[in-house]
C-alpha cells in the first residue's frame, strides 16, 4: 500500500506572487467606509516587504498611499470647519479611488509599479 498524505498546502505565495498587494488594494479600498481595515492593509504591507522585489514596488506605493491619504484625511478634518474640508475629503476619494484602480490592474498583469502620475494618482 502506498501511503499518501494528504495533499500538500499551497500558499497565495506560490500560486500568485503579487496576492498579498491585491488584497491589500482591496483592504485600503474597503478602507474608506471602514477605517480600520486600511489600518489593517498597511500593517501587512509593512509585514510582507522584502520577499518579492515586483511585489516591493507595490507595498511601497501602497504604503506611501495610507500615509498620504492619512495627511489628507487630516487636513479635511481641520478645513471642515471652514467647509472645505469635505471638498477635500472628495478629492482624497477619487485620487485613492483612481490609485487603488490602477495598481489592482498593474498587479494583474504581474507588472511593477515604476511611477505615478496625474498629480500623483495613476500608477504606471
Amino acid at each position: 500500500m502506498s501511503d499518501q498524505g494528504p495533499p500538500p498546502i499551497m500558499s497565495p505565495r506560490q500560486g500568485d506572487p503579487l496576492q498579498p498587494a491585491i488584497i491589500i488594494y482591496i483592504l485600503m479600498g474597503v478602507g474608506i467606509f471602514v477605517p480600520f481595515t486600511a489600518l489593517a492593509g498597511v500593517v501587512y504591507a509593512y509585514v510582507e516587504r522584502g520577499k518579492d522585489p515586483v511585489l516591493d514596488t507595490h507595498l511601497s506605493f501602497l504604503i506611501r498611499t495610507f500615509w498620504w491619504g492619512f495627511v489628507w484625511i487630516i487636513a479635511g478634518f481641520i478645513l471642515a470647519f471652514v467647509l472645505i474640508g469635505f471638498l477635500i475629503w472628495i478629492a482624497w476619494i477619487v485620487w485613492l479611488a483612481v490609485r487603488i484602480i490602477t495598481g489592482i490592474q498593474l498587479a494583474q498583469k504581474q507588472q511593477p509599479i515604476q511611477g505615478v502620475e496625474v498629480f500623483g494618482m495613476k500608477a504606471v
